[in-house]
């Protein structure tokens, strides 16, 4: 664990301030939530909330499947790392944080067409190499993450197919 040298007292309701540089730093906006655990006795650890990385295991399978049944390429994010891939995507990218240009596209909370010119790099050495078309995950007016999904060219097809899983991975995860 790593020393902030921050201190903060709790107020009469129980309530502590998380600094902005540290709020900046670990891109902690407004509104988002934070998972609480105890280490021992002594410690607290606050762990940015995400709901997609918590149905890990069936966002995974999800992924597969849509490739095995479309052969289209897909990836599945939350707002700070890539949770799944299917298809012609390196397995090692997992876990990977999303780049701020990818942030900020899941951000404006609408269906998007990249082409292939655009070069939209979703992690750190992993460039979108063929057009590809991202829909935000909503859960409760929320955007949590994104489905992305590539093929050589983009039409009803793919569309369908983000939309569809866009829409399907919001309903599972809002139970």
């Amino acid at each position: 664990m790593k020393a902030t040298g921050v201190v903060r007292r709790i107020d009469d309701l129980g309530r502590i301030v998380v600094p902005k540089e540290l709020r900046r730093t670990m891109r902690i906006k407004e509104g988002e939530s934070l998972e609480i655990f105890t280490e021992g006795t002594d410690r607290i650890v606050l762990k940015k909330y995400s709901p997609v990385q918590n149905a890990n295991d069936f966002v995974a399978e999800f992924a597969d499947s849509i490739y095995s049944s479309n052969k289209k390429d897909i990836v599945i994010t939350d707002n700070e790392k890539i949770i799944a891939v299917a298809g012609n995507y390196r397995k090692d990218i997992i876990g990977k944080r999303i780049t701020l240009r990818l942030e900020d596209k899941i951000s404006k909370r609408s269906t998007q067409i990249i082409e292939s010119l655009d070069k939209l790099e979703i992690c750190e050495n992993t460039d979108m190499r063929k057009p590809a078309i991202i829909k935000p995950i909503n859960v409760y007016g929320d955007i949590i993450g994104c489905v992305i999904v590539s093929s050589d060219k983009i039409g009803d097809v793919e569309k369908s197919l983000v939309e569809f899983s866009g829409a399907f991975m919001s309903r599972y995860l809002e139970g």
